[in-house]
């Protein structure tokens, strides 16, 4: 399954789960690890518990999507990497406002943009 249809199919399912804000981010000029970002909020641990397993389900390993989860049993923030797609579900909206992530990927994207082969990052902070 190619990366834009699998994060694609974790969009749909996360929507019909009731996940609110879920957003599509395509980072694939941004880094070499993975291409896409699904970023998702739901009210509680329950629902994040079931939206994990429900997306887990769809995207099924025999289409050869490795796993990973990191997370605990009261996380507000739950990580799942799915090799091109990492899925990212926050459990309350000020929690993903504290992490920004969609800033944190803008800004990646303008740093990259102003910088030349080869330019570290401290050089970066005098532009």
């Amino acid at each position: 399954m190619n990366g834009k249809r699998l994060a694609n199919r974790i969009v749909m399912e996360s929507e019909k789960m009731g996940a609110e804000a879920v957003r599509l981010i395509d980072v694939r000029k941004r880094t070499p690890f993975f291409d896409f970002l699904v970023v998702a909020t739901v009210d509680n641990t329950v629902l994040a518990d079931a939206l994990l397993r429900k997306v887990g389900k769809a995207v099924k390993p025999d289409d050869g999507v490795a796993t990973f989860t990191e997370s605990t049993p009261a996380s507000d923030w739950v990580v799942c990497d799915y090799g091109d797609t990492v899925f990212h579900v926050f459990v309350g909206a000020d929690v993903r406002r504290r992490y920004n992530l969609e800033g944190l990927w803008s800004r990646i994207s303008r740093h990259r943009a102003r910088s030349t082969p080869g330019q570290d990052a401290e050089s970066l902070k005098d532009q």
